[in-house]
């Protein structure tokens, strides 16, 4: 994850075709002219900031030519497993945003981007924050609300909902209802609990949201809360937030007691390890353990053993039908910028390997020479349209206070022997516009979506920014060679919140497609 990163979620994807993985976990486990001040729904169940047009000039780039993409949402509807808050066939969007909002520093907010189906053109956008009345709690110092974000159908009534995390003085979910309008009323989910395990940075921004069907009951689980005795929340949610019941997550540890089971989703977590000192950012150990998800809980195979990293995502990168895992190493030798796949198989994770650095032929550009430069956003997604699932990893510059340097967001294709580096692409910041010298943050979330349903993801790249540097983020078109820096759309800050001395870091958690 998560991350980080979907996710990073990606409860699509298949073993065997009945078993799907997710990531979950610790620190993983996506410019517009403002048209009109921001309005809240009048009457109804709503009482949240309702979308609004984003303006005929807000969007800096060129839309796609494809001429099918004009279709009526009736004749084009959203994919399976693709975000639709409001339902009209169109995907949607939802940036987590760490930085500050009126009244609250480090309050949390989140931009909703929902799609016009015309290349990654989007049609309206929508700011949200605790200060609206239909979500629960208030603006507040340091509540960090929708830093992490997943959207599923939690209630199952056809539209897509957004589940989001908070720290106002316990942690906690609030669940946006998706509904005709785009998101509606918000409610708190009862009886929450933040992870039990130990965490090497602050605790409040390494908990993590993950959402799949982890009981195999049909219905979108989230789990919130490693080595709690009710960090599985089960689906389905009632319209008060109330989950249908609530599960024990363990701790992850290696390795543990294995279990049989089919038709469920399992749980990759990425932890700190408790070493009991301060040791460099990318030199930590952070373990990554395999949850098997069963009707009667989480299990641990004893078997597994997988590489310790610091990102995660899950794509079937070889096109076998099995979920892969695809990992930004940490620790020992490992470069910074390299990308480890664990291949999947019908039992879980395999012994099947391969890792994607700088040296690998076809892979453009050269090692970073800092520490600095580390992948911390990943995802997957086919891209190039030919039915395996594609690579991005994103590398900002992790350190406010580090030298600067490139950021940068590297493609790798997947084909039909995994993982390579034939056809990869490098995107630099400077590339798009983005400040230079790592002020920009690009490449702080990467993910993959198709926004215009023509079977090819696009790729979004956020750039949070600084209290100097405006954030951004940038919405590339998948073809057949990869994200193309032909007709890119622009969203800036600006567009969701105007307000003086705030730095609104958008996108600088987590993006939920």
């Amino acid at each position: 994850m998560d991350g980080s990163g979907d996710q990073v979620e990606a409860a699509s994807r298949r073993w065997g075709g009945k078993r799907a993985w997710v990531i979950g976990g610790g620190a993983v486990v996506v410019a517009l002219a403002v048209a009109a001040g921001m309005v809240v729904a009048a009457g109804g169940p709503a009482g949240i900031a309702a979308p609004y047009g984003c303006g005929t000039g807000g969007v800096h780039g060129t839309a796609s030519t494809d001429p099918g993409s004009n279709r009526p949402a009736s004749d084009r509807p959203a994919p399976d497993g693709v975000a639709d808050f409001d339902g009209d066939g169109h995907p949607d969007l939802a940036l987590g945003s760490m930085g500050d909002v009126p009244g609250g520093y480090g309050g949390g907010s989140i931009e909703i981007a929902y799609g016009a189906g015309d290349g990654t053109g989007i049609a309206r956008c929508q700011y949200l924050t605790q200060d609206d009345p239909g979500i629960p709690g208030g603006n507040r110092d340091e509540a960090f609300f929708g830093t992490d974000v997943v959207a599923r159908d939690f209630d199952g009534d056809g539209y897509t909902d957004l589940a989001a995390s908070v720290f106002d003085w316990k942690p906690s979910v609030i669940i946006m209802w998706g509904s005709e309008g785009g998101l509606s009323r918000g409610v708190r989910v009862p009886g929450t609990d933040g992870s039990h395990v130990s965490w090497a940075d602050d605790p409040i921004l390494d908990e993590q949201l993950a959402a799949g069907d982890f009981d195999g009951d049909g219905h979108p689980d989230l789990v919130f809360g490693l080595g709690s005795g009710k960090g599985l929340l089960k689906g389905p949610f009632g319209r008060d937030g109330a989950p249908a019941g609530t599960g024990r997550v363990p701790a992850p540890r290696r390795p543990a007691p294995d279990v049989e089971g089919a038709n469920y989703d399992d749980l990759v977590s990425i932890h700190d390890a408790d070493t009991g000192a301060e040791v460099p950012w990318r030199d930590r150990t952070r373990p990554v353990s395999y949850l098997r998800g069963g009707r009667d809980g989480f299990t641990q195979p004893e078997d597994t053993r997988l590489p310790d990293a610091g990102e995660g995502a899950i794509g079937d990168v070889d096109g076998d039908g099995y979920g892969d895992l695809v990992l930004s190493p940490r620790g020992g030798d490992a470069s910074r910028s390299s990308v480890t796949v664990v291949y999947g198989s019908a039992a879980g994770p395999g012994d099947r390997t391969t890792t994607v650095d700088r040296d690998t032929p076809g892979v453009p550009g050269t090692e970073p020479q800092d520490e600095d430069a580390v992948f911390t956003g990943l995802d997957t997604g086919d891209v190039n349209g030919d039915g395996y699932a594609d690579v991005v990893a994103g590398a900002p510059r992790w350190d406010v206070y580090g030298e600067p340097g490139p950021e940068q967001v590297l493609f790798l294709a997947g084909g039909p022997d995994g993982l390579g580096g034939e056809g990869a692409r490098l995107f630099d910041g400077d590339d798009l516009g983005a400040a230079p010298g790592g002020d920009a943050d690009f490449g702080g979330a990467v993910g993959l979506t198709d926004l215009d349903g023509d079977g090819r993801a696009d790729l979004v790249v956020t750039a949070p920014g600084s209290d100097t540097v405006e954030g951004v983020t940038y919405l590339l078109p998948g073809t057949a060679g990869g994200p193309s820096t032909t007709g890119v759309t622009r969203l800036t800050e600006g567009t969701f919140d105007d307000t003086e001395g705030l730095d609104l870091l958008m996108g600088g958690g987590e993006i939920a497609h």
